[in-house]
């Protein structure tokens, strides 16, 4: 590269090209051009073809016709995914459907997810959250929640039930000795607006819960509730409605409230909560349980929210 300003050319390696050099060096390789030519005319020989250049043309021409042979017999394309309408296809992809984004000014978390198809029992869990970055300092949380879609299908061959929610949750403490990646022994809390397969309310109507729980296993997929579920009352589908989780922790107790409708409940706890939890987290997020399905078609689970005026207790704001 050259410049107006008269810097040296450089190499790819970086350094400067000398090109003063590049004369010299001309003139001394064409004197070894008879010796190249015999060679060249020598090689030709060996492989019973034409001399000098013409040889080489034709070699190369041959070779050219070769490789367009080799391409004509490849197999032909065929169209695989146009993606002409959703959900994205399991049959064609493995990745389920992910978005987290602001849209109109609120915090939009969307998921969708396929049943396994390896049994015709159990279910597998799935979650898509966002995290607050100081979750020891959160002891409160409230949000603004609308939940736009929700799916939660049962599979035929399979009598596990399907669970989709909309939440805000936390763990707060570890009822035991915590270990090093695992969540046995933490202890959540949490508001969600959530449906089941086998709900017996009218269609588009979602539960809204406060739940306290231990859990059993390193992933938390497995839990003990502790104390009982506490029942907010439901909300529609597209409805908006702020609910609010508190850790009282000199009282050992939980506080769940739905800030529009005035409803709330405690859960009181007895274990211990002097340990920090293994797995410490704050956030809103989608959670849900598919059936997982291998006699039957593969069945699908969805949450489509939003999250809004979101606060904390003062001393966590940053």
């Amino acid at each position: 590269m050259t410049s107006g300003l008269g810097a040296e050319a450089v190499n790819e390696f970086g350094a400067p090209a000398r090109a003063a050099e590049t004369s010299p060096i001309k003139a001394r390789s064409a004197a070894p051009a008879p010796a190249m030519a015999s060679l060249g005319n020598a090689e030709s020989r060996r492989w019973g073809g034409p001399s000098g250049r013409a040889g080489l043309v034709r070699g190369f021409a041959a070779l050219v016709l070769l490789s367009a042979g080799s391409a004509q017999a490849l197999e032909p394309l065929r169209s695989y995914d146009n993606f002409g309408s959703p959900p994205l296809d399991p049959a064609r992809w493995t990745t389920a459907e992910r978005v987290i984004e602001i849209e109109r000014g609120a915090l939009r978390l969307m998921q969708r997810n396929w049943s396994s198809t390896a049994a015709d029992t159990g279910s597998t869990p799935f979650s898509w959250s966002e995290n607050l970055t100081d979750p020891a300092a959160v002891t409160a949380l409230k949000a603004k929640i609308t939940v736009h879609a929700l799916e939660a299908n049962a599979c035929a061959g399979n009598t596990a039930t399907a669970l989709a929610r909309a939440r805000i949750a936390g763990a707060f403490f570890n009822a035991g000795t915590p270990t090093p990646g695992s969540a046995v022994g933490d202890v959540l809390a949490q508001v969600r607006l959530v449906r089941a397969s086998n709900s017996t309310d009218p269609a588009g109507v979602l539960r809204v819960q406060g739940i306290a729980s231990i859990c059993g296993d390193a992933p938390c997929n497995a839990t003990t509730p502790i104390g009982s579920t506490v029942d907010l009352g439901t909300v529609n589908i597209g409805q908006a409605t702020t609910v609010q989780l508190q850790w009282d922790q000199p009282a050992k107790t939980f506080l769940f409230t739905r800030i529009d409708t005035g409803a709330s409940g405690a859960v009181v706890y007895t274990v211990g909560d002097g340990t920090s939890p293994s797995s410490p987290f704050k956030q809103l997020g989608t959670r849900m349980e598919v059936p997982n399905c291998q006699t039957g078609a593969p069945v699908s689970g969805l949450v489509d929210a939003s999250f809004d005026n979101v606060a904390v207790n003062r001393s966590a704001a940053p």
